[in-house]
């Protein structure tokens, strides 16, 4: 399967066709946008204590003990069968020097994947930014508990932690929580109290997203700028007289309805959001429609390679550039369960890391590699740009945080002697989280080697404790207490913070 980064003018309207349709039923129609109190007494609007969540989600049960956390064979206690547990031969794990986390080599044999970036370069480069937590999760199904992993269990009201984070920095930001998920990712929580502003803005092809952002560029004979300004006039002045208007003119629904239109629209459009967050390279864009690339484009191409024909890649790349440029404090992207192709090579296993049912150490080793090479190119553009540009704000990275979500784990044992084997889903496992909020370079918990079982630690101090287990809810504290969002009910997590 190949692809081409050249769009026909058929192919360009069809996408806009699409991305306009999403725009009706999400920037000016989203139904989850138009429900409770505006209120937040947490919240704030200035820059300059904004911070900035990326969850970067493993879909179908990304394994910690089969990337960070490997235990080696010959670590296996005695009168163990070390041949009937997932634990690696000595030579397939590594630890650079100066990192107290180890991590697994690329393995031999990858069936018909194709593996590129590693977990091994991927350790060599942020070890020091590394923070490894193991827990344990409530669920195995897939969407119940990629809602868990989001929500912390529900720890927080049902807030999803990237709802929370919109809400205490992002109620002034256009599109403060976006989400370019998939499955349980991309539900939104359950708390109807959330400002509307903090509810997540659905993108579904962020490529093309751009185009949503206005309401007359990219498209050929479009009127002129006075003349839509007036039409626009004309259809509220007729609104407010129309009986559906004047029946409803106080209703809450409509009002909300209409604020989105009147204001988030404009506000997208005078900050030329389709130009800043257009993905597509110039070769791509008809040169009569008055469209042009980002100006970061070719930035975001040197560390996400993949940017013209990987929607993985473009899911990380447009997360940037919604922060970069203030539009959002809170972005999640996720794999998804279709197989990804580079040419013929194929890059992303069919059902991502689930085909580990199939073959657990091939769709672990390359899976993991293709989500980190993503998290490496986040941070090696939050570490480069300062925020919205301007110097005395500080870079990007300085407010950031990343968190790695997986739903489950997967089981810990194999057939006796088989590195071909397939596994199941586990409710042990842990998560990966990056930020200089964090004590990097640490794990927290560890692995029991008779079992391959992770086990938790005291989120006051940081020591790892085996008869403490951590769940989703701790989990969502570390990252709440980092960014500095409370709530009732916060699990003290201060062990973790730097």
């Amino acid at each position: 399967m190949h692809h081409s980064t050249r769009f026909s003018r058929r192919g360009w309207m069809a996408g806009l066709g699409g991305t306009l349709g999403a725009a009706a039923g999400g920037l000016w129609l989203n139904p989850r946008r138009v429900f409770a109190d505006e209120g937040d007494p947490n919240a704030t609007t200035d820059p300059a204590e904004r911070r900035l969540l990326f969850v970067v989600c493993a879909t179908g049960g990304a394994s910690i003990i089969d990337s960070f956390l490997p235990v080696a064979i010959d670590e296996v206690p005695s009168g163990v069968d070390a041949g009937s547990l997932n634990a690696y031969p000595t030579d397939l794990i590594t630890q650079p020097t100066g990192s107290n986390i180890r991590g697994v080599l690329p393995v031999p044999d990858t069936n018909f994947l194709t593996p590129g970036y590693s977990i091994a370069e991927f350790l060599g480069a942020h070890y020091a930014d590394l923070t490894v937590v193991a827990h344990d999760v409530t669920s195995v199904n897939h969407q119940v508990a990629q809602k868990r992993a989001l929500t912390g269990a529900g720890i927080d009201r049902g807030r999803t932690i990237a709802e929370a984070v919109a809400a205490r920095y992002g109620l002034d930001l256009p599109l403060a929580n976006c989400n370019m998920a998939t499955e349980g990712y991309v539900t939104p929580g359950d708390d109807a109290s959330l400002p509307v502003a903090a509810r997540s803005e659905i993108i579904a092809d962020p490529r093309m997203y751009a185009m949503s952002t206005h309401g007359s560029r990219g498209q050929l004979a479009a009127p002129a700028t006075d003349v839509l300004a007036r039409a626009r006039r004309i259809r509220e002045g007729l609104e407010e007289v129309s009986p559906f208007g004047l029946t409803y003119r106080d209703a809450p629904l409509r009002q909300r309805y209409l604020n989105t239109r009147s204001e988030i629209s404009p506000q997208l459009e005078a900050m030329d959001a389709i130009t800043k967050l257009m993905l597509l390279p110039s070769d791509a864009i008809p040169q009569n429609l008055g469209v042009s690339p980002s100006p970061l484009g070719d930035a975001m191409r040197t560390v996400l390679p993949g940017v013209d024909r990987d929607n993985w890649h473009q899911q990380g790349a447009l997360a940037f550039l919604l922060s970069y440029y203030g539009l959002s404090c809170a972005s999640t992207i996720s794999l998804r369960f279709d197989p990804s192709f580079d040419g013929d090579a194929i890059v992303g296993a069919p059902l991502a890391f689930d085909f580990s049912h199939q073959s657990h150490r091939a769709a672990q080793n390359v899976m993991w590699g293709r989500v980190l090479q993503v998290v490496d190119g986040l941070v090696r553009l939050l570490k480069e740009y300062d925020y919205l540009g301007d110097p005395a704000l500080g870079k990007m990275w300085d407010r950031s945080l990343i968190y790695v979500a997986s739903d489950f784990g997967r089981d810990k044992v194999r057939p006796a002697g088989n590195d071909g084997f397939g596994t199941g889903h586990h409710l042990n496992n842990g998560s990966v989280l990056l930020s200089p909020l964090l004590r990097g370079n640490q794990v927290f918990g560890g692995v029991d080697p008779a079992t391959l079982l992770t086990y938790g630690f005291d989120g006051r101090t940081g020591e790892a404790d085996p008869n403490v287990t951590i769940r989703e809810g701790e989990v969502y504290s570390v990252i709440a207490q980092a960014l500095d969002v409370d709530f009732p009910g916060r699990r003290d997590m201060s062990g973790l913070l730097a």
